[in-house]
């Protein structure tokens, strides 16, 4: 066996170098495996066995090094971990307000007859709601002229005139001891007009009492605001720099910094301050026709609220 090993690797140097291990392993391997009375095929599945086993473990080995270092509690030699930062949530509400003058009102009225027949409630009603009608076309204008005196009374401007809200027609009835007994027929119809300015808000009122008669009711008048929306969103915007301004003095006070806003919560509401309902009987439509109506515009607060949550850190 010697004397074969040598023939075999007779040659240059280098070849002397590079195949000697090789062959010596192999030699030795054989001499290691060499169980007199075992088969040649067992002993060559033992040699499998063991070079799969060497071969599983050298590419097991790297995983679990590489595992030991994925823990998030691990650091690295010589490195210090560093503590979380702490945030504060600081929750702050904020209020902005407005005050807007009115420059309008909506008129709403009802037109309500009772008759024992029918055709004569449609007819005696509608002839009322006419008679408005005329009286706001004669008396009102959809836009200002040009010319108009502003020394003059107010003037009834009404871009959108007369309107018919709803129609109503039904029988009515009491109870008797002999029973339900029919009272007539009962036909309404719900009117409103929009006038520009609040000049003429009291004329408004008694034109259409007058003109319709004791079959008229004034169901209210309501003041309005063109540029509401407008009012809403300056608000909102004090609302808003209010909260900021309260955020920012709390944190300053408490040795804090705003770090940035979590969540904003806006809310909008009105104080209307003006004339909700007046009762419409017949006195009191006998009385306009001589004593004018006397209705004061004035103004509106709109207030806008904000609930604000901030982020606060330490300052260092």
């Amino acid at each position: 066996m010697a004397t074969r090993l040598g023939f075999e690797d007779v040659g240059t140097g280098i070849d002397m170098v590079e195949r000697r291990p090789a062959t010596m392993w192999r030699i030795g391997m054989r001499e290691a495996i060499r169980v007199p009375g075992v088969p040649r095929a067992v002993r060559v599945a033992l040699v499998a066995l063991v070079v799969l086993a060497l071969v599983s473990a050298a590419a097991l080995l790297p995983s679990a090094r590489a595992g030991e270092g994925d823990g998030s509690d691990s650091t690295m030699p010589g490195e210090v971990e560093s503590a979380p930062v702490k945030l504060t949530e600081l929750a702050v509400e904020g209020v902005g307000t407005r005050s807007v003058s009115y420059d309008g009102a909506i008129g709403r009225f009802t037109v309500s007859v009772l008759r024992d027949s029918l055709i004569t409630a449609v007819s005696d009603g509608n002839k009322s709601v006419q008679a408005i009608a005329d009286e706001v076309a004669k008396t009102c204008t959809e836009t200002e002229t040009e010319t108009a005196d502003h020394t003059a009374p107010p003037t009834c401007i009404s871009p959108n005139g007369l309107q018919t809200v709803g129609i109503r027609i039904e029988e009515e009835f009491d109870w008797t001891d002999q029973g339900r007994v029919s009272r007539g027929f009962r036909y309404e119809n719900r009117l409103s007009i929009a006038i520009r300015g609040t000049g003429f808000a009291g004329g408004l009122v008694d034109m259409v009492i007058t003109s319709g008669g004791d079959n008229v009711r004034f169901d209210g008048l309501d003041f309005t605001v063109s540029r509401r929306a407008e009012y809403e969103r300056l608000a909102l915007l004090d609302a808003i720099d209010d909260a900021q301004a309260t955020a920012r003095a709390i944190a300053a006070h408490m040795g804090y910094k705003i770090v940035r806003i979590v969540r904003i919560t806006p809310s909008t509401g009105f104080d209307p301050y003006g004339v909700q309902r007046l009762s419409g009987d017949d006195s009191i439509a006998a009385e306009s026709a001589s004593v004018p109506t006397p209705v004061f515009g004035g103004s509106e607060v709109v207030t806008s609220r904000v609930s604000m949550l901030f982020e606060l850190r330490p300052k260092p």
